[in-house]
C-alpha cells in the first residue's frame, strides 16, 4: 500500500510536470521532466553552538548503562 500511495505521489508530480512543460509549447527532454518532478531534499538549518557542551551528563549516562548491564563496579 505505501508503495503504490508513493508510484501515485510520483505520477501525479510527472503528470504536473508534463502539463507544464506542453503548455509552454517548446520541446522538452528526460532531464527537465525529472528536475520539475524531483521532489527537493530539505535543506538542513545551520547549527550555530553557543558556549561549550557539557558532556558530564552523557558520561553520567554512559556509567549508568554499563552499571545495569553488570560492566564496572
Amino acid at each position: 500500500m505505501i508503495n503504490d500511495n508513493a508510484a501515485q505521489t510520483m505520477e501525479a508530480m510527472v503528470d504536473s510536470a508534463l502539463s507544464l512543460l506542453l503548455e509552454a509549447g517548446q520541446p522538452f527532454d528526460y532531464g527537465e521532466v525529472r528536475e520539475l518532478a524531483e521532489p527537493k531534499p530539505p535543506e538542513a538549518p545551520a547549527l550555530v553552538l553557543s558556549g561549550k557542551p557539557d558532556l558530564k551528563v552523557y558520561d553520567g549516562l554512559l556509567t549508568v548503562s554499563l552499571a545495569t548491564a553488570g560492566v564496572c563496579g
